[in-house]
């Protein structure tokens, strides 16, 4: 089979533990961008955070951004953009409140956090570790008054955290519960819930991305790790797991690679597409 297009998770898929890219993935991907493959970054994070990471590649990739809710293609032209209605915002920053979760919500280039140095505001972290080029705006949520001003037809995705996996389970089973017609929930780590309008996901952003490009998905390969990459490894061609993943996206791959520590993208490319 002769395929097209790859598409390729950051956190534990492309980046190392320590969020590098290595020398052998990048070769691969730019030897796969040479040969005319489209190169796709599909992550959970903000649109800011993948681009600044595509910075690295030397060329510039197709986005897929915050589990689907945003496509971007290699001019940095929105192709697709999904946007969270302020009655939700209101709704899941109710219901988090509540059962005592930390929450950010971001848009494509902003995170808003009502706790800018929680344990759980990655971005924050990173922020204080990454070079200046990688770092992603963090503000506090609005107040009030400027709430649906600032933040209408903005906010693509909404994120809890905890580390009782008991409460967060709970949680998203209410949201499943309550606002299952119009909400769908995944997850990208043990102790999170990821939320976003129903039907966006990895897969339909890739779904989409095709339909732009002309290209079957039979053509399409998907390597990922986690909960929110099962819809996308589903949907292509050939689905990749890699050996890092959990169970569930082993089960659904038509292929496991090495870890994420082992060059397991540059593995997949050079076998199956080069």
């Amino acid at each position: 089979m002769t395929y097209k297009l790859i598409a390729i998770d950051m956190d534990d898929t492309l980046l190392t533990h320590d969020k590098q890219i290595s020398r052998e993935n990048l070769e691969a991907l730019k030897k796969a961008h040479d040969a005319g493959i489209y190169v796709v970054i599909s992550t959970g994070r903000i649109y800011a955070s993948a681009y600044a990471y595509s910075e690295f590649l030397g060329f510039k990739p197709y986005i897929i951004a915050s589990n689907g809710a945003m496509v971007i293609d290699d001019n940095d032209e929105e192709i697709y953009k999904s946007v969270l209605d302020i009655d939700i915002l209101s709704y899941l920053i109710d219901l988090a409140k509540e059962n005592d979760l930390y929450y950010h919500f971001y848009s494509d280039k902003i995170v808003y956090s009502p706790e800018i140095t929680s344990k759980f505001q990655k971005y924050g972290e990173w922020n204080r570790l990454y070079a200046e080029t990688l770092r992603v705006e963090v503000e506090n949520i609005p107040s009030h008054t400027e709430f649906e001003s600032k933040l209408k037809d903005s906010i693509v995705k909404f994120v809890m955290f905890d580390e009782d996996s008991e409460k967060i389970k709970a949680v998203r089973k209410t949201i499943d519960n309550e606002k299952g017609d119009r909400l769908e929930t995944t997850s990208s780590f043990h102790n999170n819930i990821e939320i976003l309008n129903k039907g966006v996901n990895k897969g339909n952003g890739l779904k989409i991305l095709g339909e732009y490009l002309g290209i079957d998905r039979s053509e399409m390969v998907a390597i990922g790790d986690s909960e929110n990459d099962v819809e996308m490894v589903e949907y292509a061609g050939f689905g990749v797991a890699m050996e890092n993943a959990i169970d569930k996206l082993k089960k659904t791959a038509d292929f496991i690679t090495k870890s994420n520590m082992e060059n397991g993208v540059a593995y997949v490319i050079n076998k199956f597409i080069l």
